[in-house]
């Protein structure tokens, strides 16, 4: 488990918004060209998948198929911000795709919760012997994969239908505000991975920290994690199981489990220049990020309006922007494995 804070800022007089934002942009603009170029192809390809309905509310769009199951819209602009996340995966695991240590050439894979696909695409580029399936309750997957991609709607929590001692890795990501029962979840993992197969995981505690106390309790950035946290309990998920995860996986049966929690800057603040790149692009998501958490949650569960939810939100973001506060997450990565006699 990780245990030391990414590098403490110097202490430098607060800068204007657009001169933050002036400095995340030189950071990550010679990435961003070189981080979606390999995908552009697929990612901005039309999906052509069924259950294409949707639902508006706040001014943003959200899943029609099971809808309120899960708390985050689905627009470009979250597509956006999933797509970005998951350069900052990349960056965190210094552009390793999983952690766990899969066989060279695996013949099936699953990717869970797949979003606009991007993982799953990269994944059937690295291994070309593998037959990748993503899952996801919203039908926003490109059109044009490789030939060993294949995307289907399905929901989690409901009965798999997939072979079992079938996929070689089972990939799950950032699902913790859209999983009720995570003991079903890995019991089915457990159940459709082949002997010597394994899962990986990977799920954010919905929590801001810091190690200098600039970040505290009066702050809406501090309080911004507690109310979404709150709102989920209230709809039957629990983000902070997210740190719990490893009786749950020696439940199911499986061994070799290695849980890693990393501390992951928002922000430029670290001194660090690989803290302060990851820092960089973590702070670009939140900029839609705030709102994608915050308004269903907040207007649904806890009554506000739209307009209180959008100004809170711009509060949050206000927060997170200010180098002076020394904000992080922490990102809870779990990977075990099937034992190989278990036939």
């Amino acid at each position: 488990m990780s245990s030391s804070a990414p590098p403490v800022a110097e202490v430098h007089p607060a800068t204007t918004e657009a001169a933050t934002a002036a400095e995340t942009a030189d950071i990550i603009a010679p990435e961003i060209s070189v981080a979606s170029s390999a995908n552009v192809l697929y990612h901005r390809s039309p999906p052509v998948l069924p259950h294409w309905r949707y639902r508006y509310e706040n001014g943003r769009r959200y899943h029609a198929y099971k809808a309120g199951k899960y708390m985050l819209p689905n627009d470009e602009t979250e597509q956006d911000r999933l797509d970005i996340i998951n350069h900052v995966y990349n960056l965190l695991h210094e552009g390793k795709l999983h952690l766990a240590p899969i066989d060279p050439n695996p013949q099936h894979i699953l990717d869970v919760g797949t979003g606009t696909g991007i993982w799953a695409i990269d994944c059937a580029e690295k291994y070309p012997s593998a037959q990748v399936i993503g899952t996801d309750l919203s039908p926003i997957q490109p059109s044009w994969v490789p030939p060993n991609v294949n995307f289907q709607i399905d929901d989690v929590e409901q009965s798999w239908t997939f072979n079992k001692d079938h996929f070689d890795l089972v990939h799950i990501r950032n699902l913790m505000g859209g999983v009720g029962n995570w003991g079903r979840v890995i019991d089915q993992c457990y159940e459709h991975i082949k002997p010597g197969g394994w899962v990986h995981i990977t799920e954010y505690e919905m929590a801001i920290f810091s190690d200098d106390g600039t970040v505290t309790p009066d702050l809406e950035y501090f309080q911004f994690y507690d109310l979404v946290s709150r709102a989920a309990i209230k709809t039957g998920r629990d983000y902070q199981l997210a740190a719990e995860l490893e009786p749950l996986l020696e439940h199911s049966g499986f061994t070799n489990i290695v849980h890693k929690a990393i501390k992951c800057p928002t922000g430029m603040w670290p001194r660090d220049k690989r803290q302060k790149e990851i820092g960089a692009y973590l702070l670009l998501s939140v900029e839609s990020g705030f709102e994608a958490f915050g308004m269903k949650p907040f207007t649904e569960v806890l009554g506000m309006t739209e307009e209180e939810a959008k100004e809170f939100c711009g509060k949050v973001l206000q927060q997170a922007r200010n180098k002076l506060i020394h904000g992080y997450s922490l990102h809870h990565v779990y990977y075990a494995q099937k034992p190989e006699e278990d036939c």
